[in-house]
């Protein structure tokens, strides 16, 4: 029993040191994965490499990831909550639009040059 209560107490130990300000980082890095990811993909669509049915597919994905991490934020409400929420707002727009016009090469090049920004932007707030 007392083996028991001890392991117990060490996995609650392990899995309760996540800091504050880890979660925030591996938001952020999340948001940079799927900006970035998103920015590939709208190259593809401008180099014609991509059809309209993976595209949009693969975009309503990484926006429902965004969408996902943008929960987790609110939920967990961290610091530079605004920051995150918005930033995940902005992909999930980006990300969107291809969604939405998976075909359209100037919307992909829009999205592919807003989705590259936004990556960076992601990328200061994980330093």
């Amino acid at each position: 029993m007392k083996v028991v209560a001890l392991c117990l107490g060490c996995l609650l130990a392990v899995t309760g040191c996540e800091s504050t300000a880890d979660r925030v980082q591996i938001n952020a890095q999340s948001l940079q994965s799927d900006a970035t990811d998103g920015a590939v993909l709208a190259g593809e669509i401008v180099a014609g490499r991509a059809g309209s049915t993976f595209a949009r597919a693969h975009a309503q994905e990484l926006q429902d990831d965004t969408a996902q991490i943008q929960k987790n934020v609110y939920d967990q409400r961290l610091p530079r909550y605004d920051d995150l929420q918005q930033l995940a707002d902005q992909i999930g727009a980006a990300l969107g639009a291809i969604a939405i016009r998976p075909d359209d090469v100037s919307v992909a090049q829009d999205a592919r040059a807003t989705l590259q920004r936004l990556a960076a932007d992601a990328a200061r707030m994980t330093s």
